[in-house]
């Protein structure tokens, strides 16, 4: 077992001098926020220059900076505005959008439906690198009858498209016709900063666009840079390097409150952690080796005693602020002994042998995490092999987009609709993920994203987290608070998504 050093130790031991002297200059010297320059230490920043590689949340926020989407999720109205589109209608088996006019392009090309068609195919070439293809799974057709209306054409009513299409950023056709397969190599977009450069392994960086149509930034210089270690990022915070982190630890918040230069911004979390099963490995395949797993893990405990009590425990296959959840449902209660008895049943008297894979420095403590849950999972009979991979190769077609991981440790952000996660954990071929498939659930599936009706589609997803929870299909955790570090002259726009958005932040 590898222990993390704690944030004395890490300063102490000169990692900490040694990593920020590989640092550039602009990142070495202490400053406070300006209105020149915002510099973010972000565990999550992207691992390839091409935007549609991943599908993640934080990774989301750092593209949309240069590139939008046509519509947004609004938690706060708890309803999806318009970002690129001013207006849309669900009208049968299509969905028609009119784009906003005026909108311009950095290279200066005006934003039109040809671009929406261009963008979606790009984010539909998985041979091309997009993780993003299984959002368009339903679209038979996209339909341009003028240069501001788009209309997709879905092979059946699709309720649910508005939350597929959240997060689909638009590129310039144009620059795409230029530029080929270096389109990704300078990002054209019509978002409120400039793509100005992107260095493998995380720092990215952007200059205001001061002919933005919703208006210029406060901030001229934003700078991501991808810092995985909390104490290194609570390094670069506390020294000035830094004017904003996430994934405070929880029990440095108390700490830094009483700092005179910094403080703590703190938002209850939309993202899930669960623990995925992957069906095409034994002995995943067997339900009761998967309840014996779910008896096994004591989530309350691990949030009491790793997040300082600081989260939410998920009672059923969702959140209790999503869309679908059931107040009926529960988890399954820790029991050792119970687990070791489905053991027996399912053939494995003296205990069974399992991998847990995780990605060391994505989300919040995940190491201590899995190490708590695999010690917990011994208690049920389960020997858990712990493997940390980067999360390129992780979360890669070699991991869990490709369907090569047993059992792993995952979050599931901006979960607002529980169809969100069950069409794309557990509905056949929507992604390879867990490989599970069966005919009955993808039936319940299929017809609340057939329903307009929120009453009746809600009385639907129910009886689906249901089936989820008598299969033993995962193992729901918890919700956490995403707890940011600031300096107190840099305000900003706290989120419930995991986004970090400089042009809503001001000196």
């Amino acid at each position: 077992m590898i222990r993390k050093l704690n944030r004395r130790e890490f300063l102490q031991s000169g990692v900490s001098a040694a990593a920020l002297a590989t640092w550039p200059s602009w990142l070495r010297q202490a400053h406070a926020a300006s209105r020149d320059r915002v510099t973010i230490f972000h565990s999550s920043v992207a691992d390839s220059n091409h935007p549609y590689n991943h599908s993640s949340s934080p990774i989301y926020g750092n593209w949309q900076h240069v590139i939008e989407p046509l519509i947004e999720y609004d938690v706060g109205r708890k309803d999806f505005i318009g970002v690129l589109a001013e207006s849309w209608q669900f009208q049968g088996n299509k969905w028609v959008f009119k784009l906003r006019k005026g909108v311009k392009f950095h290279n200066g090309a005006s934003f039109t439906s040809k671009d929406v068609v261009f963008s979606v195919e790009k984010m539909r070439d998985e041979k091309g690198g997009s993780l993003q293809a299984p959002n368009f799974k339903d679209v038979s057709e996209i339909q341009t009858p003028d240069d501001h209306t788009v209309v997709f054409v879905t092979k059946q009513p699709n309720a649910v498209f508005l939350d597929r299409l959240d997060n689909r950023f638009m590129l310039s056709k144009e620059a795409g016709d230029k530029l080929g397969d270096k389109i990704f190599d300078n990002l054209v977009g019509t978002g409120p900063y400039k793509f100005v450069s992107y260095q493998r392994g995380g720092n990215m960086v952007f200059t205001r666009n001061d002919d933005y149509w919703g208006g210029r930034a406060a901030i001229k210089e934003v700078i991501f840079k991808k810092v995985t270690e909390d104490a290194a990022r609570l390094a670069g915070l506390e020294s000035g390097q830094a004017d904003f982190i996430n994934n405070v630890p929880d029990h440095e918040v108390a700490r830094l409150k009483k700092h005179p230069r910094l403080r703590i911004d703190q938002v209850e979390g939309l993202r899930m952690f669960f623990l995925a099963i992957n069906f095409a490995f034994k002995p995943w395949d067997n339900k009761l080796v998967r309840q014996a797993a779910n008896y096994s893990v004591d989530a309350p405990a691990i949030i009491r005693n790793i997040f300082d009590g600081i989260g939410y425990p998920c009672n059923g296959p969702v959140g209790a602020n999503v869309l679908g959840v059931d107040p009926n449902h529960k988890r399954y209660p820790y029991n050792p002994q119970k687990a070791k008895e489905l053991l027996a049943q399912a053939g494995y008297p003296n205990g069974c042998d399992i991998q847990l894979y995780y990605s060391g420095g994505r989300y919040p403590k995940d190491r201590e995490v899995c190490q708590v849950v695999a010690a917990q999972m011994v208690k049920g009979g389960f020997r858990v092999e712990l493997i940390s991979q980067e999360w390129a190769l992780f979360w890669d077609k070699q991991g869990v987009n490709g369907g090569r991981l047993p059992f792993y440790y995952i979050g599931r952000g901006s979960l607002t609709d529980a169809d969100t996660l069950y069409d794309q954990y557990f509905r056949t071929g929507t992604t390879k993920r867990t490989n599970y498939s069966n005919a009955e659930f993808d039936k319940l599936i299929d017809e609340q994203q057939r329903t307009p009706d929120t009453k009746k589609r809600v009385r639907i997803l129910q009886q689906a987290g249901k089936y989820i929870m008598d299969e033993a299909l995962f193992i729901p955790l918890y919700n956490l608070a995403d707890i940011y570090g600031v300096t107190k002259n840099l305000q900003w726009k706290k989120r419930a998504d995991e986004k970090v958005k400089a042009w809503d932040m001001k000196v």
